[in-house]
């Protein structure tokens, strides 16, 4: 009987056996052209999209065919498909022509230099720097014009590029960029980090940094920051000899603070604000009694972490001002102009007093305009005066915290070079590394402390209770990132900030 089956399938494996055979072989010889067909029908589809676009649509890969091929995985065919490629934005322009030009440090305000001979005291101003060169050559500006000796300011290289800029490897149009050259011109310092540091480990470097000088004190200052020596300020900082010297610049007024806290009878201090941490004053070996910073909370909350376990130390952490200190996100077009340089005008990208209005609806716009009108000839022959300066920042500070100027990150976009440069980095992808850092930073701090927030203190919530505390949210609704007080908006009016921690 088993004999028999085969027999009786010959005439049909005979008839259709061809046939099935060759299907198969025609299928698998047209199946890779018809896939290739598809992809490149669905890519001229893009392309006409993009064309109706018009001029501005972000510029990708002009032909799959060409940059992708397929790719044979098993029984499928693989093919990549790109994201748009970004915005393509003006490049950067040189935000300090007279020190291109000149080569050196332009004067300072005859009445902002700094005291000659220097302090008995150290007073190294530390300021970190991955990204956005021309923002903290303004920091770096305005602290040399606000009357801070540029020896004693020391810009530390966290870019991750292992002493690329410092061989000049890489260009301005690169978002890691930094001037070697110019921060020399200006008599500034620059510490090179081993690698890429997180916020958290770069504090932490600063304590390592003063641990090695041998620095028991040092100030320390974000590069969004923008300072001035306060020329209308009155006779009420108890830190100054108004007696003997009626103005005080930013630096006296600084070095006032830190010999007034070093006093007798005075409690153990940690940390002197003078704008939250825009600008601050550190007391080293406080920081690393309590631990230092803790590196697996690398930005957002590693502050309201360190600053509250300070506080639980029984560390005073005082406020008070030294000068005017801004939070601005973007440059000024020529950084001369806080020096009083004739010629170089304080203006900013995205600056409302030159935007579109309807002036019978707001008539004060008209007046603005026109008295920013009237500076130019001044400025031209003159150089800035103080209060327009001030008014110019108050403005910037006003536009970031209002969220109408291009956030940080965009501004960074504009730097879209460096391809090819050593250690490049794509931006992007650089700053959703960040974004994603920070996050996880956040579920850190709650799982640490039990509550999604900084507000630790209003809770009853100690020291001690770090890592014993269960979560006060369930877990399953919502990550430790997200919801809880961190809604709260943290980065506007620094000096609201230590009354929101609550260590005011």
């Amino acid at each position: 009987m088993m004999r028999a089956v085969p027999k009786r399938l010959l005439p049909i494996a005979g008839r259709w056996g061809p046939v099935i055979l060759g299907a198969l072989v025609v299928y698998y010889l047209i199946r890779a052209p018809i896939s290739l067909a598809l992809s490149s029908a669905r890519l001229h589809q893009n392309t006409a999209n993009n064309a109706q676009n018009g001029p501005n649509t972000p510029m990708g890969p002009t032909d799959d065919r060409l940059e992708n091929p397929p790719h044979p995985l098993g029984n499928l065919v693989y093919q990549k498909h790109y994201k748009p490629a970004p915005h393509r934005y003006p490049v950067l322009e040189d935000h300090f022509p007279w020190l291109t030009a000149s080569g050196s440090m332009p004067p300072v305000p005859e009445r902002n230099l700094p005291p000659s001979p220097h302090v008995d005291e150290a007073t190294p101003l530390l300021i970190g720097f991955t990204t956005d060169w021309p923002l903290l050559l303004q920091c770096v500006s305005s602290y040399i014009a606000a009357g801070w000796p540029p020896s004693d300011i020391y810009v530390v290289e966290n870019t991750g590029t292992f002493g690329a800029n410092q061989r000049h490897e890489l260009t301005l149009q690169n978002p890691f960029f930094l001037n070697h050259t110019a921060l020399h011109q200006l008599g500034v310092n620059v510490i090179i980090t081993p690698t890429l540091l997180n916020f958290a480990q770069l504090h932490n470097y600063f304590l390592h940094t003063a641990l090695m000088r041998q620095w028991r004190y040092f100030f320390w200052t974000h590069q969004e920051a923008m300072v001035f020596s306060d020329q209308d300020v009155k006779k009420k900082d108890r830190d100054h000899d108004w007696d003997h010297d009626p103005f005080a610049t930013l630096y006296e007024r600084a070095i006032g603070l830190m010999r007034y806290l070093n006093g007798p009878d005075m409690p153990p201090w940690a940390t002197h604000f003078f704008a939250y941490d825009l600008f601050t004053l550190v007391n080293r070996d406080a920081y690393l009694d309590v631990g230092a910073w803790d590196t697996h909370i690398p930005y957002y909350a590693a502050d309201c972490d360190m600053y509250l376990r300070l506080h639980w130390g029984g560390y005073w952490q005082p406020q008070s001002e030294a000068g005017l200190v801004f939070d601005v996100g973007v440059p000024l077009r020529d950084i001369g102009a806080l020096f009083r340089l004739p010629g170089s005008h304080a203006a900013f990208a995205g600056d409302p007093v030159f935007r579109p209005v309807d002036f019978n609806a707001q008539p004060h716009r008209e007046a603005e305009l026109k008295r920013e009108q009237d500076m130019w000839g001044w400025v031209e022959k003159e150089g800035e005066a103080f209060q327009h300066l001030v008014e110019i920042a108050e403005r910037m500070q006003e536009v970031k915290w209002a969220g109408e100027a291009p956030a940080r990150t965009v501004f960074q976009g504009r730097q879209t070079g460096g391809q090819g440069e050593p250690y490049y980095r794509d931006i992007e992808g650089y700053n959703a590394g960040v974004e994603a850092m920070t996050d996880a930073g956040r579920r850190v701090f709650a799982d640490k402390w039990g509550h999604r927030g900084c507000n630790l203190l209003e809770l009853g919530i100690d020291g001690k209770d770090a890592w014993r505390l269960e979560r006060d949210w369930d877990i399953n609704k919502s990550p430790g990132n997200e919801g809880g007080s961190w809604g709260k908006d943290w980065s506007k009016n620094p000096s609201k900030q230590l009354a929101n921690l609550g260590i005011a």
